[in-house]
């Protein structure tokens, strides 16, 4: 007998078949905050209606199986059902899987909250987020949330300029109040005008190139495939439109291909049927709420950003414009620094000038104050501290106002020689010289009380007499001690035995480099030298700490990388010809990674270990011996045992060194897949001048506007030749030891008084021929004249190796006493008592691009050098994109 289909049943409750969908859709924790970044129109729609499907299922009567079949086993009661449906039509059959597709098929994404789903998805990688965002108009919404891209940038060891990022915001916010005030103000009847014009514009407004395919058409056909494994995301094109730009293209394709929308639809979420979010996003996300900035967006930039780095895509510049060339220095420039808006540089002018990179010119009057070549430099332009500290071989410190140029306090003396080098942050600035020595100062006032007050017990510094010793005890007994005014001299750090050449800080440290070969790192707080880190076979030119790791270029022509907690080298890069000047780099790294990047470390050393209780290492020769340890794991390589840091120094992918040296010559290094850090870049500094529209400098005039040096008179000629052969025989000699150190310095000292004499007469043979165009006659002089007159001082110590100065085949008494002879040159004539020997490493017919200073950051590389000419290399490649994106990404060390 049938039963009545609406009767109760004892086994409605709990019968295995029910679907739990027919019980209470489900419902938001109340306590989650509808106020997230994360929250799209596609999650509220989720939030609030329950999938159809399931609503129509439970609606739908149920049917209470006999006792019988509920009692038969799983598997009889499959067959069962199975001959069931074979007896019915299939139509029927195709209604019943319909009815069942919702447990056939669960999607994650409409069941779960979006804490859930952010959580999954953080553990997708870019491209599978991408191809994801093809499956539905939910999964679209949760894949491409801004949030979960901010992850996935901050996941790739990228660093983003959150500072930027937040002023942008806000200027964004109070443009568009301010929008909404003009607005509200008008009338009525004109408001109605003024929306009939906005409309009219908005249709005749070209609109940006696109693929056929309307954001509305995709909704409808779910065809566009955003990204394949092989292109990595360059299917997506963005719209090259500017921020502000941005809502009213969006609300133009919206007009376009729904123009029953009124333009009040702008301000109202998105119908339904429109694709959320946008097929083309910009950089501002400004569908609801705060505008704020697209990390999907920043993300695909820095990646098409990284491929420029990687394929050598790039546009040089200069400074100054080409347009402009009588806002260039007269000399050579030594040192650099810049940011994203601005340059600022020194010289061997003695000048100081401040650049804005867009515009390629002089923000303020060349600053003037310094009385000798200006060798190092440091500024922050944030209006908060608004300075540039300056040191020069007249020994002096100068702070100067950068908005203005103002000179605001002047150091005279600051040290016995040359200030080399200088580094600050907002609590101390430090200086180091070729008089050996490294100087902390303070950069605020400070008292006793203070926590940046020295604690004067470190070993290795001296304190100077005013500087409290017990302030605890002295509060007590003078409570009216004076404070120390902004830039008193802390402490003096001793234990260098020749000239410090750089100098870096990270937080309360300061790691130095010297030509006494040696690496130091200090304690800021009390002076006290922690640890000396040997490495190099001759003098170290400069330095980069970034906490974990120091890297340093040297005159033994290789960058080296070290670990700052064991003092172990992890990596050597051989690729340059002559002294490396200059370093830079950016490991990547991923945050919280210290633990992950020890645990490495100690696999490769028990790989090590392995090996060589297998007696699989052999004895390697010189050459290879030399040739090894450029970040290679296998355990024939491996050069040091026991540091915090694997082969290589660790990082991400992206990470990078870029290095220059007085081979002219600037090197871009990349991790290789095995670890391994290989040349990926080597770019000339003569041929960026010429490729930014400036003119060659030296021999000879190769493409882009070079000049012809003027010709010497064939006395000179000749003897610029006797001059060449005898500092060469002077090297000669010098190599098979055929002279004793005092004979050979003496040779030398000869040499370069004649050399000087020399340069002299070409200089006032050069004046009396035509100029050169523009302020280029400058700089084509100082080619005639050879590197005698345009030669920057090498650094301290790092030179004597590399200027056939190397005396004695000991190696470190020749550095000493070679330095011991320069040390006492008079501080003015500094540049004139390092020029290199005539037929030595220098190059009298070549371009004279000996690189002195570089920096880099997301985008750039700017480079100084020999030439006057400052150039860079801008890997945006002119892409107004990659422009927009990169003021947000993070600054280079």
């Amino acid at each position: 007998m049938a039963r009545d289909p609406t009767s109760s049943s004892p086994y409605a409750s709990d019968t295995p078949y029910l679907n739990n969908m027919t019980t209470t859709p489900f419902k938001l924790d109340e306590g989650y905050s509808e106020d997230t970044r994360s929250l799209s129109d596609v999650d509220a729609a989720m939030r609030t209606d329950p999938p159809k499907s399931d609503a129509a299922e439970h609606d739908s009567a149920r049917v209470t199986l006999p006792g019988w079949i509920l009692s038969l086993p799983e598997n009889e009661r499959s067959d069962f059902a199975f001959e069931i449906l074979r007896s019915l039509r299939t139509a029927s059959i195709a209604s019943i899987v319909q009815r069942l597709n919702s447990r056939l098929h669960l999607d994650p994404v409409l069941h779960l909250p979006p804490e859930i789903t952010f959580q999954i998805f953080s553990y997708l990688g870019p491209e599978t987020l991408l191809r994801a965002s093809t499956l539905s108009k939910s999964w679209r919404g949760r894949t491409l949330d801004s949030q979960l891209w901010k992850c996935m940038f901050g996941a790739e060891g990228w660093t983003a300029n959150i500072r930027a990022i937040r002023q942008f915001e806000e200027q964004e916010k109070a443009n568009r109040s301010a929008m909404k005030e003009r607005k509200s103000r008008v009338r009525g009847g004109d408001a109605d005008l003024e929306r009939m014009h906005t409309k009219k514009k908005l249709r005749e407004r070209p609109l940006a190139d696109q693929d056929t395919d309307s954001a509305g058409d995709w909704a409808e056909q779910h065809g566009v495939v955003e990204a394949d494994e092989t292109d990595e995301m360059q299917d997506i094109a963005y719209e090259g439109e500017s921020p502000s730009e941005a809502r009213i293209n969006d609300l133009a394709r919206r007009i376009e291909a729904r123009p029953q929308f009124a333009i009040d639809d702008a301000i109202s979420p998105p119908p339904a049927d429109m694709l959320f979010p946008p097929l083309r996003p910009s950089l501002i996300l400004s569908s609801f709420g705060d505008p704020m900035v697209n990390w999907q967006y920043l993300y695909k930039q820095k990646r098409r950003l990284e491929d420029n780095w990687s394929s050598g895509r790039y546009v040089n510049f200069q400074l100054p414009h080409p347009s402009h060339p009588y806002e260039q220095h007269k000399e050579c420039v030594y040192t650099i620094q810049h940011s994203a808006k601005y340059v600022v540089s020194g010289s061997r002018d003695k000048t100081i000038r401040i650049w804005d990179l867009e515009t390629q010119r002089l923000v303020v009057a060349p600053l003037t104050g310094h009385d000798a070549s200006v060798l190092c430099l440091q500024f922050d332009e944030r209006p908060e501290h608004d300075i540039v500290v300056s040191g020069g071989s007249d020994c002096h410190v100068i702070v100067w106002r950068f908005s203005t140029g103002q000179m605001i306090k002047k150091l005279e003396r600051a040290h016995n020689e040359s200030v080399l080098n200088l580094r600050f942050d907002d609590r101390y600035l430090v200086t180091c010289s070729k008089d050996k020595t490294i100087k902390v100062w303070s950069r605020r006032e400070l008292v006793p009380s203070d926590q940046d007050y020295p604690v004067a017990s470190g070993s290795g510094a001296r304190f100077p007499s005013y500087i409290v010793r017990n302030p605890d005890e002295s509060l007590t007994k003078q409570p009216n001690i004076k404070p120390l005014p902004a830039f008193s001299l802390l402490m003096v750090l001793e234990g260098h035995t020749a000239a410090v050449n750089a100098i870096q800080t990270y937080d309360d440290q300061i790691v130095s480099a010297s030509g006494d070969r040696t690496v130091k790192v200090w304690a800021i707080r009390n002076g006290t030298c922690l640890k000396t880190i040997p490495g190099h076979s001759k003098g170290i030119a400069c330095v980069q700490f970034d906490g974990r790791r120091i890297v340093t270029g040297s005159s033994d022509e290789t960058v080296r990388i070290f670990d700052r907690a064991s003092g172990a080298e992890v990596a050597c890069l051989r690729g340059h010809a002559n002294l490396v000047r200059t370093v830079q780099a950016q490991f990547g790294d991923m945050p919280g990674n210290e633990e992950e990047l020890e645990a490495e470390a100690r696999a490769v050393d028990q790989t090590y270990y392995e090996a060589r209780a297998r007696g699989s290492l052999r004895e390697m020769s010189r050459e290879e011996r030399r040739a090894r340890n450029a970040g290679s794991r296998n355990p024939q390589d491996l050069f040091a045992l026991g540091a915090k840091l694997p082969p290589g120094g660790g990082g991400s992918r992206w990470g990078r060194i870029v290095s220059g040296s007085y081979d002219e010559s600037i090197i871009i290094w990349k991790k290789a897949a095995d670890g391994k850090w290989t040349i990926a870049k080597r770019l000339l500094q003569s041929e960026a001048v010429a490729n930014a529209g400036g003119r060659r400098r030296g021999g000879g005039g190769g493409g882009g506007g070079g000049h012809t040096p003027a010709r010497l008179n064939p006395q000179l000629q000749q003897q610029m030749a006797q001059l060449t052969a005898a500092s060469q025989q002077a090297a000669a000699q010098n190599q098979a030891g055929a002279n004793t150190p005092a004979t050979t310095a003496a040779q030398i000292h000869q040499v370069t008084q004649h050399v000087q004499q020399l340069a002299q007469q070409v200089q006032a043979q050069a004046l009396q021929q035509p100029p050169a165009a523009g302020a280029q006659g400058a700089a084509a002089q100082a080619a005639v004249a050879g590197p005698a007159a345009a030669h920057a001082p090498l650094p301290g110590g790092a030179q004597n190796h590399q200027q056939n100065a190397h005396h004695q085949q000991g190696g470190n008494n020749g550095h000493h006493h070679h330095h011991h002879h320069h040390g006492n040159n008079n501080n003015n004539n500094h540049h004139g008592n390092h020029v290199p020997l005539v037929g030595g490493t220098a190059n009298p017919t070549g371009s004279n691009s000996r690189v002195f200073k570089l920096q880099f950051d997301a985008r750039r590389i700017i480079c100084c050098s020999q030439d006057p000419t400052i150039v860079g290399w801008d890997f945006a490649n002119g892409d107004q994109e990659i422009v927009a994106a990169s003021r947000f990404f993070g600054e280079g060390l």
